[in-house]
């Protein structure tokens, strides 16, 4: 089995905060496809909350955060790039475009995509006014309807 095969990207953003219902899918993910490892690009937020859940339960952790293809620290997209190659699952929260930019990559690369509730709901449209308004208007009494 290669390499690829034992751990899941987890990714998500840095102002989310992983509920209880996140670590079990994250469980649950990583037993279904029998991962053994964690990858992250090592940032704050999501991927140091996982990092700590993780260390509590012994799960190893690997940190995408070294200079990779140059002096100075790596780009979003470069971690991204080096991540996508790590697993061939994804674990996708809230998040901004460093989190985009990853799943887009992911989806090049024919990744198996796990999206939480929370990053569904967060990219359902929010509709411009309300549906229904139940204000009363000029003519509208409050109170029961007339009998007729």
């Amino acid at each position: 089995m290669s390499a690829r095969a034992w751990g899941v990207i987890v990714t998500g953003g840095r102002h989310y905060v992983l509920s209880t219902d996140d670590f079990l899918l994250i469980e649950r993910a990583m037993r279904a496809v029998g991962a053994k490892t964690i990858c992250t690009d090592g940032s704050a937020g999501v991927a140091d909350q996982v990092g700590a859940w993780a260390e509590r339960r012994g799960v190893p952790v690997l940190k995408v955060t070294a200079n990779l293809m140059h002096e100075g620290p790596a780009t979003p997209e470069e971690r991204n790039t080096s991540l996508v190659e790590l697993a061939r699952t994804v674990i996708a929260f809230p998040g901004e475009g460093p989190t985009d930019d990853l799943l887009s990559k992911a989806r090049r690369r024919r990744l198996r995509i796990v999206e939480s509730p929370g990053r569904l709901a967060a990219l359902r449209p929010v509709l411009e006014r309300p549906i229904l308004n139940l204000t009363p208007g000029p003519r509208q009494r409050s109170g029961p309807s007339p009998r007729l």
